[in-house]
């Protein structure tokens, strides 16, 4: 026994003699460590590649064009008494909440809605009484409707009038939520000073962005033929010295044209002309051969231009 406790020793004298020992004896068992977590891996890696990306709402959402709006001014909100829900409030609170906010929220109010696939923080369950952000009261509700819930999928409805977010936070309230809570008159005086609601709101007027694209292509459609007609004439006179003269002093003739055609104010003079092209030398289409030109090749340049634009 006194031998094989003096082999021990001997032992433990060599292993701090020589810490790389130590790494010697250990070496089998972290290799058989590394062995059994790459097993483990291999026999789960089907499992790993299953993982998927929560789809993003925005891909589910079906894009839709802004509708033709008129400039309006709402009128002034009676806050105390609209808070006070009506069949009336609540008939209009669920088409509203119907066309719009049931798509997250569903049609139950409980979050589940074909839209709240890969929403993270999910849509607000109308049902249960924990997590609200903002609060369960009118004033609250309203508060989100306004500014909506930074780093979720709950956006500001700014477009909506004050009585239509007040008709759909009724509805929510009497149809889904459980004992909500009553606003104090303190509370809703608050809300009307914050969102100016007694004194009416004024709303921007809205077009379709397609309605949108065909006015401004309509409005610039003169100005392109004007430019194509002027380009047509400059390769129809290539040889006369005007032409040419144009020709030299611009890099691109489509960019120049437009450049000039696109503003008048280099029509007043000569000299408000040479202002007028220096200025956006190689971004206006002209290059810098302009500031070589005579007095008298200015003067043909500008009168060519007047002429054919």
């Amino acid at each position: 026994m006194i031998e094989n406790f003096n082999k021990y020793k001997d032992k433990l004298r060599q292993l701090k003699e020589n810490p790389g020992a130590v790494f010697g004896l250990l070496y089998p068992y972290i290799l058989l460590t590394i062995l059994v977590v790459g097993i483990y891996y291999l026999g789960n890696i089907n499992n790993v590649e299953r993982q998927t990306v929560p789809p993003d709402i925005r891909e589910i959402k079906t894009e839709t064009d802004l509708k033709l709006q008129e400039p309006r001014t709402v009128p002034p909100v009676d806050i105390i008494k609209m808070s006070k829900p009506t069949d009336e409030l609540i008939a209009k609170g669920k088409t509203i909440f119907t066309n719009i906010c049931s798509t997250c929220h569903g049609t139950e109010g409980n979050g589940q809605g074909p839209g709240a696939a890969g929403l993270n923080p999910p849509p607000r369950n109308f049902t249960q009484n924990e997590g609200w952000i903002n609060g369960r009261t009118i004033s609250d509700m309203y508060t989100t409707l306004m500014e909506g819930i930074p780093n979720s999928g709950m956006v500001a409805y700014e477009n909506l009038t004050p009585e239509e977010k007040l008709d759909v936070i009724h509805y929510i309230r009497s149809t889904f939520m459980k004992d909500p809570p009553v606003d104090s008159e303190s509370d809703l005086e608050t809300l009307d000073q914050q969102y100016n609601l007694s004194a009416g709101v004024k709303l921007p007027g809205q077009i379709p962005i397609e309605y949108a694209e065909e006015f401004i292509i309509k409005e610039n459609e003169a100005k392109i033929k004007k430019v194509d007609k002027a380009v047509n004439l400059i390769m129809k006179e290539s040889n006369t010295n005007s032409a040419k003269l144009f020709n030299e002093v611009t890099n691109d003739a489509h960019t120049a044209l437009s450049y000039l055609v696109n503003s008048d104010s280099w029509r007043k003079s000569e000299s408000t002309f040479v202002d007028f092209l220096t200025v956006n030398v190689n971004q206006d289409g002209f290059n810098g051969t302009v500031f070589n030109l005579s007095d008298s090749e200015w003067n043909t340049l500008y009168n060519y231009l007047i002429k054919i634009i």
